[in-house]
């Protein structure tokens, strides 16, 4: 059973974020890793999660996230994080200040990676990008994207209520049902 993970971030927040959701210690690393140039989260972290092993030599768990913008036929995908270091979540709603169709939808991919190789679990969500900043939590395009059914950004969400129903808690449930983590 697994009861500890290494995860390849500089970003401390989210390893107390996968902890929480994976109920296992995650000790964060940080690892310069090859990071394909690509819309699909998947392959991005498919590609990541072998070299992590590769270099770490432990079970190990990376991410990748990606937001999409129907209007624009899957951009940012998971370029996001560019688009976010580059121009801020202010900088995305005013490219898209014109668009109409504001249906988007966020994507997370965990690669678990082992001696045994390398598995890629989802969680999705749609929602919308919402017209203007709204909240003060969480990180990246939280505070522009409304799940559908909630009246709330990720940002203008407690930890708990985002971990309740975000696309990563998805991810991780999957990961948790697929690789027996959590179960006796």
């Amino acid at each position: 059973m697994i009861d500890s993970i290494a995860l390849i971030t500089g970003n401390e927040g989210k390893a107390r974020e996968y902890a929480s959701l994976l109920g296992i210690d995650v000790t964060p690393i940080k690892a310069d890793l090859i990071e394909i140039q690509q819309l699909d989260v998947v392959e991005v972290v498919r590609r990541k999660a072998a070299d992590a092993y590769s270099k770490i030599q432990r079970p190990v768990l990376v991410d990748d996230t990606g937001l999409t913008l129907k209007a624009w036929n899957g951009l940012p995908g998971a370029l996001v994080a560019w688009f976010l270091e580059a121009i801020g979540p202010e900088g995305i709603l005013a490219m898209a200040t014109t668009v109409t169709d504001r249906r988007a939808s966020v994507t997370t991919a965990l690669g678990y990676a082992d001696a045994d190789g390398v598995q890629v679990f989802t969680g999705h969500l749609d929602g919308e990008l919402t017209t203007e900043r709204l909240g003060e939590g969480g990180f990246g395009y939280d505070s522009i994207f409304r799940p559908d059914g909630l009246d709330l950004t990720f940002a203008e969400m407690s930890s708990e209520q985002k971990n309740d129903v975000s696309h990563r808690r998805l991810a991780v449930d999957n990961m948790k049902s697929a690789l027996g983590i959590g179960t006796s």
